[in-house]
Protein backbone atom coordinates (compact mmCIF):
# COMPACT_ATOMS: atom_id res chain seq x y z
CA UNK A 1 0.00 0.00 0.00
CA UNK A 2 1.29 3.44 -0.85
CA UNK A 3 1.61 6.04 1.91
CA UNK A 4 1.78 9.04 -0.43
CA UNK A 5 -1.53 10.43 0.80
CA UNK A 6 -2.00 11.74 4.33
CA UNK A 7 -4.46 10.17 6.72
CA UNK A 8 -7.26 12.75 6.25
CA UNK A 9 -6.75 12.83 2.46
CA UNK A 10 -7.58 9.14 2.25
CA UNK A 11 -10.63 9.03 4.49
CA UNK A 12 -12.09 12.49 5.04
CA UNK A 13 -14.40 12.22 2.02
CA UNK A 14 -15.13 8.53 2.48
CA UNK A 15 -18.76 9.23 3.41
CA UNK A 16 -19.36 10.48 -0.14
CA UNK A 17 -18.60 6.97 -1.36
CA UNK A 18 -21.05 5.25 0.99
CA UNK A 19 -23.87 3.33 -0.61
CA UNK A 20 -26.65 5.84 -1.27
CA UNK A 21 -29.36 3.40 -0.17
CA UNK A 22 -27.63 3.04 3.18
CA UNK A 23 -27.34 6.82 3.56
CA UNK A 24 -30.99 7.46 2.71
CA UNK A 25 -32.16 4.92 5.29
CA UNK A 26 -30.08 6.45 8.09
CA UNK A 27 -31.96 7.98 11.00
CA UNK A 28 -31.30 11.56 12.11
CA UNK A 29 -29.20 10.59 15.13
CA UNK A 30 -27.01 8.32 13.01
CA UNK A 31 -26.44 11.08 10.48
CA UNK A 32 -25.44 13.46 13.28
CA UNK A 33 -23.14 10.81 14.75
CA UNK A 34 -21.44 10.28 11.40
CA UNK A 35 -21.04 14.02 10.71
CA UNK A 36 -19.44 14.62 14.12
CA UNK A 37 -16.79 11.98 13.39
CA UNK A 38 -16.20 13.36 9.91
CA UNK A 39 -15.25 16.68 11.49
CA UNK A 40 -12.93 14.94 13.96
CA UNK A 41 -11.30 13.03 11.11
CA UNK A 42 -10.06 16.27 9.52
CA UNK A 43 -7.85 16.88 12.55
CA UNK A 44 -6.19 13.47 12.64
CA UNK A 45 -2.88 12.24 11.23
CA UNK A 46 -1.52 8.79 10.48
CA UNK A 47 0.31 7.31 13.53
CA UNK A 48 4.12 7.17 13.30
CA UNK A 49 6.93 5.75 15.44
CA UNK A 50 6.67 8.94 17.51
CA UNK A 51 3.10 7.96 18.41
CA UNK A 52 3.69 6.00 21.62
CA UNK A 53 0.81 3.52 21.16
CA UNK A 54 2.03 2.74 17.64
CA UNK A 55 5.79 2.75 18.14
CA UNK A 56 6.13 -0.98 17.45
CA UNK A 57 3.51 -1.18 14.69
CA UNK A 58 3.71 2.03 12.69
CA UNK A 59 6.11 0.51 10.18
CA UNK A 60 3.36 -1.91 9.17
CA UNK A 61 0.75 0.82 8.82
CA UNK A 62 0.29 2.14 5.28
CA UNK A 63 -2.91 3.49 3.81
CA UNK A 64 -3.92 4.25 0.23
CA UNK A 65 -6.94 5.76 -1.48
CA UNK A 66 -7.90 2.26 -2.69
CA UNK A 67 -9.47 1.44 0.68
CA UNK A 68 -11.50 4.67 0.96
CA UNK A 69 -14.38 3.24 -1.05
CA UNK A 70 -17.45 1.10 -0.34
CA UNK A 71 -17.30 -2.66 -0.79
CA UNK A 72 -19.47 -4.09 -3.55
CA UNK A 73 -22.26 -6.58 -2.96
CA UNK A 74 -20.92 -10.08 -2.31
CA UNK A 75 -22.12 -13.37 -3.72
CA UNK A 76 -23.82 -15.64 -1.20
CA UNK A 77 -21.57 -18.61 -1.92
CA UNK A 78 -18.53 -16.85 -0.50
CA UNK A 79 -20.32 -16.20 2.79
CA UNK A 80 -21.76 -19.70 3.03
CA UNK A 81 -18.27 -21.19 3.05
CA UNK A 82 -17.15 -19.15 6.07
CA UNK A 83 -20.29 -19.07 8.23
CA UNK A 84 -20.59 -21.73 10.92
CA UNK A 85 -24.00 -21.49 12.58
CA UNK A 86 -23.80 -21.95 16.37
CA UNK A 87 -27.56 -22.50 16.71
CA UNK A 88 -28.15 -19.32 18.67
CA UNK A 89 -29.23 -15.84 17.72
CA UNK A 90 -27.41 -14.86 14.55
CA UNK A 91 -26.65 -11.48 12.99
CA UNK A 92 -24.86 -11.43 9.64
CA UNK A 93 -23.34 -8.44 7.87
CA UNK A 94 -21.87 -8.87 4.39
CA UNK A 95 -19.60 -6.09 3.14
CA UNK A 96 -21.16 -3.73 5.66
CA UNK A 97 -24.77 -4.57 4.75
CA UNK A 98 -27.21 -6.39 6.99
CA UNK A 99 -28.12 -9.80 5.56
CA UNK A 100 -31.67 -10.35 6.81
CA UNK A 101 -32.06 -13.70 5.03
CA UNK A 102 -28.97 -15.09 6.79
CA UNK A 103 -29.77 -13.68 10.23
CA UNK A 104 -31.91 -15.18 12.99
CA UNK A 105 -33.16 -12.59 15.47
CA UNK A 106 -34.98 -13.36 18.74
CA UNK A 107 -38.75 -13.75 18.52
CA UNK A 108 -39.23 -13.66 22.30
CA UNK A 109 -38.36 -11.18 25.07
CA UNK A 110 -35.01 -12.79 25.98
CA UNK A 111 -33.13 -9.92 24.32
CA UNK A 112 -33.49 -7.14 21.78
CA UNK A 113 -31.35 -7.08 18.63
CA UNK A 114 -31.95 -4.23 16.17
CA UNK A 115 -30.13 -2.25 13.49
CA UNK A 116 -29.06 1.29 14.40
CA UNK A 117 -31.29 2.64 11.63
CA UNK A 118 -34.34 1.03 13.29
CA UNK A 119 -33.85 2.31 16.86
CA UNK A 120 -36.50 4.20 18.75
CA UNK A 121 -35.68 7.69 20.02
CA UNK A 122 -35.06 6.31 23.52
CA UNK A 123 -32.75 3.57 22.25
CA UNK A 124 -30.89 6.01 19.98
CA UNK A 125 -30.35 8.31 22.96
CA UNK A 126 -29.01 5.38 24.99
CA UNK A 127 -26.48 4.54 22.28
CA UNK A 128 -25.47 8.17 21.71
CA UNK A 129 -24.86 8.73 25.43
CA UNK A 130 -23.13 5.38 25.91
CA UNK A 131 -20.57 5.82 23.13
CA UNK A 132 -17.58 8.04 23.82
CA UNK A 133 -17.44 10.89 21.32
CA UNK A 134 -13.73 11.51 21.91
CA UNK A 135 -11.75 9.16 19.69
CA UNK A 136 -8.78 11.45 19.10
CA UNK A 137 -6.36 8.83 20.46
CA UNK A 138 -8.03 6.08 18.40
CA UNK A 139 -8.04 7.30 14.79
CA UNK A 140 -9.50 4.14 13.31
CA UNK A 141 -12.49 4.39 15.64
CA UNK A 142 -13.00 7.86 14.17
CA UNK A 143 -12.90 6.31 10.68
CA UNK A 144 -15.54 3.85 11.83
CA UNK A 145 -17.82 6.67 12.97
CA UNK A 146 -17.20 8.81 9.89
CA UNK A 147 -17.99 5.97 7.46
CA UNK A 148 -20.71 4.25 9.49
CA UNK A 149 -23.84 3.36 7.52
CA UNK A 150 -25.46 1.09 10.13
CA UNK A 151 -24.71 -0.94 13.24
CA UNK A 152 -26.17 -3.49 15.65
CA UNK A 153 -27.87 -2.68 18.98
CA UNK A 154 -28.24 -5.44 21.59
CA UNK A 155 -30.11 -5.07 24.88
CA UNK A 156 -30.32 -7.78 27.57
CA UNK A 157 -33.30 -7.15 29.90
CA UNK A 158 -33.03 -6.97 33.69
CA UNK A 159 -32.50 -10.32 35.47
CA UNK A 160 -32.60 -12.24 32.18
CA UNK A 161 -30.25 -15.10 31.35
CA UNK A 162 -29.93 -15.51 27.59
CA UNK A 163 -29.41 -19.24 27.14
CA UNK A 164 -28.47 -19.11 23.46
CA UNK A 165 -25.23 -17.48 22.27
CA UNK A 166 -25.54 -14.19 20.39
CA UNK A 167 -23.41 -14.69 17.27
CA UNK A 168 -22.33 -11.72 15.16
CA UNK A 169 -20.68 -12.63 11.86
CA UNK A 170 -19.04 -9.93 9.74
CA UNK A 171 -17.87 -11.03 6.29
CA UNK A 172 -15.98 -8.85 3.83
CA UNK A 173 -14.43 -9.29 0.37
CA UNK A 174 -13.31 -6.96 -2.39
CA UNK A 175 -11.50 -3.62 -2.24
CA UNK A 176 -12.36 -0.90 0.25
CA UNK A 177 -13.18 -0.34 3.92
CA UNK A 178 -15.85 -1.94 6.10
CA UNK A 179 -16.90 -0.51 9.47
CA UNK A 180 -18.72 -3.00 11.76
CA UNK A 181 -20.25 -1.31 14.81
CA UNK A 182 -21.87 -2.98 17.85
CA UNK A 183 -23.47 -1.54 20.98
CA UNK A 184 -24.53 -3.89 23.78
CA UNK A 185 -26.14 -3.01 27.11
CA UNK A 186 -26.70 -5.69 29.76
CA UNK A 187 -29.20 -4.54 32.37
CA UNK A 188 -29.00 -5.35 36.08
CA UNK A 189 -28.60 -9.03 36.88
CA UNK A 190 -28.60 -10.18 33.24
CA UNK A 191 -26.30 -12.78 31.67
CA UNK A 192 -25.32 -13.55 28.07
CA UNK A 193 -22.62 -14.80 25.69
CA UNK A 194 -21.54 -12.58 22.79
CA UNK A 195 -19.48 -13.99 19.91
CA UNK A 196 -17.95 -11.69 17.30
CA UNK A 197 -16.45 -13.41 14.28
CA UNK A 198 -14.78 -11.74 11.30
CA UNK A 199 -14.22 -13.61 8.05
CA UNK A 200 -13.30 -12.87 4.45
CA UNK A 201 -10.59 -13.16 1.82
CA UNK A 202 -9.35 -10.90 -0.94
CA UNK A 203 -6.42 -10.26 -3.23
CA UNK A 204 -6.98 -6.51 -3.07
CA UNK A 205 -6.66 -3.85 -0.39
CA UNK A 206 -9.31 -4.31 2.28
CA UNK A 207 -9.47 -2.75 5.74
CA UNK A 208 -11.89 -3.59 8.55
CA UNK A 209 -12.21 -0.82 11.16
CA UNK A 210 -14.48 -2.28 13.85
CA UNK A 211 -15.81 -0.84 17.11
CA UNK A 212 -17.76 -2.58 19.89
CA UNK A 213 -19.14 -0.73 22.94
CA UNK A 214 -20.37 -2.75 25.94
CA UNK A 215 -22.22 -1.41 29.00
CA UNK A 216 -22.58 -3.81 31.96
CA UNK A 217 -24.96 -2.62 34.66
CA UNK A 218 -24.99 -3.86 38.26
CA UNK A 219 -24.51 -7.63 38.66
CA UNK A 220 -24.59 -8.27 34.91
CA UNK A 221 -22.32 -10.93 33.41
CA UNK A 222 -21.06 -11.15 29.83
CA UNK A 223 -18.90 -13.83 28.24
CA UNK A 224 -17.23 -12.29 25.20
CA UNK A 225 -15.51 -14.24 22.40
CA UNK A 226 -13.79 -12.34 19.58
CA UNK A 227 -12.32 -14.20 16.60
CA UNK A 228 -10.11 -12.23 14.20
CA UNK A 229 -9.68 -15.09 11.76
CA UNK A 230 -9.93 -13.49 8.32
CA UNK A 231 -7.62 -14.58 5.51
CA UNK A 232 -4.12 -13.22 5.90
CA UNK A 233 -4.44 -10.65 3.07
CA UNK A 234 -6.94 -8.53 5.03
CA UNK A 235 -6.06 -5.70 7.41
CA UNK A 236 -8.11 -5.24 10.58
CA UNK A 237 -7.91 -2.59 13.29
CA UNK A 238 -10.55 -3.05 15.99
CA UNK A 239 -11.61 -1.53 19.30
CA UNK A 240 -13.67 -3.02 22.14
CA UNK A 241 -14.67 -0.73 25.02
CA UNK A 242 -16.31 -2.07 28.20
CA UNK A 243 -17.82 -0.06 31.08
CA UNK A 244 -18.55 -2.12 34.20
CA UNK A 245 -20.78 -1.12 37.08
CA UNK A 246 -21.20 -2.59 40.57
CA UNK A 247 -20.54 -6.34 40.90
CA UNK A 248 -20.57 -6.93 37.16
CA UNK A 249 -18.52 -9.69 35.51
CA UNK A 250 -16.76 -9.58 32.13
CA UNK A 251 -14.94 -12.63 30.78
CA UNK A 252 -13.29 -12.45 27.38
CA UNK A 253 -11.36 -14.69 25.01
CA UNK A 254 -9.76 -13.09 21.96
CA UNK A 255 -8.09 -15.07 19.19
CA UNK A 256 -6.01 -13.14 16.69
CA UNK A 257 -4.40 -14.35 13.47
CA UNK A 258 -1.85 -12.21 11.67
CA UNK A 259 -2.21 -10.17 8.49
CA UNK A 260 -0.67 -7.13 6.74
CA UNK A 261 -1.62 -5.03 9.77
CA UNK A 262 -3.84 -6.36 12.53
CA UNK A 263 -4.56 -4.70 15.86
CA UNK A 264 -7.12 -5.02 18.64
CA UNK A 265 -7.54 -2.51 21.47
CA UNK A 266 -9.46 -3.86 24.48
CA UNK A 267 -10.29 -1.14 27.01
CA UNK A 268 -11.99 -1.93 30.32
CA UNK A 269 -13.26 0.57 32.92
CA UNK A 270 -14.16 -0.79 36.36
CA UNK A 271 -16.42 2.04 37.48
CA UNK A 272 -18.04 0.77 40.69
CA UNK A 273 -17.09 -1.54 43.61
CA UNK A 274 -17.14 -5.29 43.07
CA UNK A 275 -16.63 -5.23 39.31
CA UNK A 276 -14.42 -8.03 37.96
CA UNK A 277 -12.89 -8.79 34.56
CA UNK A 278 -10.93 -11.73 33.18
CA UNK A 279 -9.14 -11.28 29.85
CA UNK A 280 -7.62 -14.22 27.96
CA UNK A 281 -6.08 -14.08 24.51
CA UNK A 282 -4.16 -16.21 22.01
CA UNK A 283 -2.32 -14.77 19.01
CA UNK A 284 -0.34 -16.49 16.24
CA UNK A 285 1.52 -15.00 13.27
CA UNK A 286 3.48 -16.67 10.47
CA UNK A 287 5.41 -15.57 7.39
CA UNK A 288 5.47 -11.75 7.16
CA UNK A 289 2.32 -11.26 9.23
CA UNK A 290 1.72 -8.74 12.00
CA UNK A 291 -0.59 -8.56 15.04
CA UNK A 292 -0.78 -5.94 17.80
CA UNK A 293 -2.64 -6.54 21.08
CA UNK A 294 -3.33 -3.44 23.17
CA UNK A 295 -5.21 -3.91 26.46
CA UNK A 296 -6.02 -1.32 29.12
CA UNK A 297 -7.77 -1.93 32.42
CA UNK A 298 -8.71 1.11 34.47
CA UNK A 299 -9.47 0.46 38.13
CA UNK A 300 -11.50 3.57 38.88
CA UNK A 301 -13.39 2.32 41.94
CA UNK A 302 -12.32 0.42 45.06
CA UNK A 303 -12.74 -3.34 45.65
CA UNK A 304 -12.43 -4.39 41.99
CA UNK A 305 -10.47 -7.29 40.51
CA UNK A 306 -8.82 -7.98 37.15
CA UNK A 307 -6.95 -10.96 35.77
CA UNK A 308 -5.30 -11.01 32.35
CA UNK A 309 -3.39 -13.71 30.46
CA UNK A 310 -2.23 -13.48 26.83
CA UNK A 311 -0.06 -16.01 25.00
CA UNK A 312 1.51 -15.27 21.64
CA UNK A 313 3.30 -17.43 19.05
CA UNK A 314 5.39 -15.94 16.23
CA UNK A 315 6.93 -17.92 13.36
CA UNK A 316 8.67 -17.10 10.08
CA UNK A 317 9.64 -13.40 9.99
CA UNK A 318 6.42 -12.26 11.61
CA UNK A 319 5.87 -9.64 14.29
CA UNK A 320 3.65 -9.59 17.40
CA UNK A 321 3.11 -6.74 19.85
CA UNK A 322 1.59 -7.02 23.31
CA UNK A 323 1.02 -3.79 25.23
CA UNK A 324 -0.95 -4.39 28.42
CA UNK A 325 -1.68 -1.57 30.86
CA UNK A 326 -3.30 -1.59 34.29
CA UNK A 327 -4.08 1.83 35.73
CA UNK A 328 -5.22 2.09 39.35
CA UNK A 329 -6.80 5.43 40.23
CA UNK A 330 -6.32 7.18 43.57
CA UNK A 331 -9.67 6.03 45.00
CA UNK A 332 -9.30 2.43 43.82
CA UNK A 333 -8.19 0.98 47.16
CA UNK A 334 -8.32 -2.78 47.83
CA UNK A 335 -7.64 -3.49 44.15
CA UNK A 336 -6.52 -6.94 43.00
CA UNK A 337 -4.83 -7.02 39.61
CA UNK A 338 -2.71 -9.54 37.72
CA UNK A 339 -1.29 -9.57 34.20
CA UNK A 340 0.68 -12.30 32.43
CA UNK A 341 2.06 -12.32 28.89
CA UNK A 342 3.95 -15.41 27.71
CA UNK A 343 5.47 -15.51 24.24
CA UNK A 344 6.96 -18.22 22.06
CA UNK A 345 9.33 -17.61 19.13
CA UNK A 346 9.36 -20.43 16.59
CA UNK A 347 12.24 -19.01 14.51
CA UNK A 348 15.21 -16.71 14.98
CA UNK A 349 13.72 -14.18 12.53
CA UNK A 350 10.39 -13.74 14.31
CA UNK A 351 9.93 -10.73 16.60
CA UNK A 352 7.77 -10.17 19.67
CA UNK A 353 7.63 -6.86 21.56
CA UNK A 354 6.06 -7.12 25.00
CA UNK A 355 5.33 -4.08 27.15
CA UNK A 356 3.37 -4.72 30.35
CA UNK A 357 2.60 -1.55 32.34
CA UNK A 358 1.39 -0.78 35.87
CA UNK A 359 0.37 2.75 36.81
CA UNK A 360 -0.67 2.90 40.47
CA UNK A 361 -1.94 5.91 42.41
CA UNK A 362 -3.56 4.06 45.33
CA UNK A 363 -1.58 2.67 48.28
CA UNK A 364 -3.64 -0.36 49.37
CA UNK A 365 -3.51 -2.67 46.35
CA UNK A 366 -2.18 -6.07 45.30
CA UNK A 367 -0.91 -6.09 41.72
CA UNK A 368 1.50 -8.21 39.72
CA UNK A 369 2.60 -8.36 36.13
CA UNK A 370 5.10 -10.40 34.18
CA UNK A 371 6.23 -11.36 30.71
CA UNK A 372 8.39 -14.09 29.20
CA UNK A 373 9.78 -14.59 25.70
CA UNK A 374 11.47 -17.82 24.74
CA UNK A 375 11.74 -20.79 22.37
CA UNK A 376 10.75 -24.43 22.64
CA UNK A 377 12.64 -26.36 25.30
CA UNK A 378 15.29 -28.55 23.63
CA UNK A 379 15.18 -31.14 26.42
CA UNK A 380 11.42 -31.54 26.09
CA UNK A 381 11.76 -31.89 22.32
CA UNK A 382 14.50 -34.48 22.77
CA UNK A 383 12.38 -36.44 25.24
CA UNK A 384 9.46 -36.70 22.80
CA UNK A 385 11.72 -37.60 19.85
CA UNK A 386 13.32 -40.42 21.84
CA UNK A 387 9.80 -41.81 22.35
CA UNK A 388 9.39 -42.27 18.61
CA UNK A 389 7.67 -38.96 17.81
CA UNK A 390 8.95 -37.07 14.76
CA UNK A 391 10.66 -33.70 15.45
CA UNK A 392 7.93 -31.70 13.67
CA UNK A 393 5.15 -33.52 15.50
CA UNK A 394 6.95 -33.07 18.82
CA UNK A 395 7.33 -29.33 18.19
CA UNK A 396 3.64 -29.12 17.28
CA UNK A 397 2.61 -30.88 20.51
CA UNK A 398 4.68 -28.54 22.68
CA UNK A 399 3.52 -25.42 20.85
CA UNK A 400 -0.15 -26.33 21.17
CA UNK A 401 0.42 -27.16 24.84
CA UNK A 402 1.73 -23.64 25.30
CA UNK A 403 -1.73 -22.14 24.58
CA UNK A 404 -3.98 -25.06 25.53
CA UNK A 405 -4.67 -23.79 29.04
CA UNK A 406 -6.34 -20.65 27.66
CA UNK A 407 -8.13 -22.40 24.79
CA UNK A 408 -9.78 -24.81 27.24
CA UNK A 409 -11.38 -21.83 29.01
CA UNK A 410 -13.43 -20.81 25.92
CA UNK A 411 -17.08 -20.85 27.12
CA UNK A 412 -18.48 -22.46 23.96
CA UNK A 413 -17.71 -26.04 22.93
CA UNK A 414 -18.13 -25.48 19.20
CA UNK A 415 -15.83 -22.44 19.22
CA UNK A 416 -13.33 -24.34 21.37
CA UNK A 417 -13.17 -27.26 18.91
CA UNK A 418 -12.83 -24.95 15.90
CA UNK A 419 -10.09 -22.95 17.63
CA UNK A 420 -8.14 -26.10 18.50
CA UNK A 421 -8.36 -27.33 14.90
CA UNK A 422 -7.35 -23.97 13.45
CA UNK A 423 -4.37 -23.59 15.78
CA UNK A 424 -3.20 -27.13 15.06
CA UNK A 425 -3.34 -26.51 11.31
CA UNK A 426 -1.41 -23.24 11.61
CA UNK A 427 1.27 -24.68 13.88
CA UNK A 428 1.77 -27.70 11.63
CA UNK A 429 2.18 -25.45 8.60
CA UNK A 430 4.72 -23.34 10.52
CA UNK A 431 7.02 -26.29 11.11
CA UNK A 432 6.54 -27.68 7.61
CA UNK A 433 7.69 -24.34 6.17
CA UNK A 434 10.72 -24.29 8.43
Amino acid sequence: MSSALSFPDVFVNASDALNRDDISSSSAWLTTFRERHQQQLKQLTLPTRKTEDWRYSSRHLKMSDAIAKPLSTLTESALDESLVDLDGYLVVFVNGRFAADKSRLPSDASCTIKRFSELSDEEAKQVSEGISSDTSSLPFATINGACLADGIYISIPKNTKVEKPIQLHFHAEGEGTTTPRVYLVAEQGSEATLIEEFSGSTQTELLTASVTDIQLNAQAELRYIRLNTEAEQLSHIGLTQVNQNRDSRFKSFCMGLGGPVRRHDLKIKLLEPGAECSLDGVCITLGQQHYDNHTEIEHISAHCQSDESYRCIAGGSSHIVFNGRIMIHRDAQKTLGAMSNKNLLLTSKAEIDSKPELEIYADDVKCAHGTTIGQLDEEELYYLVTRGISPDHAATILTLGFVNELVQKIPNESIKERTEARLESLVKSAFQED
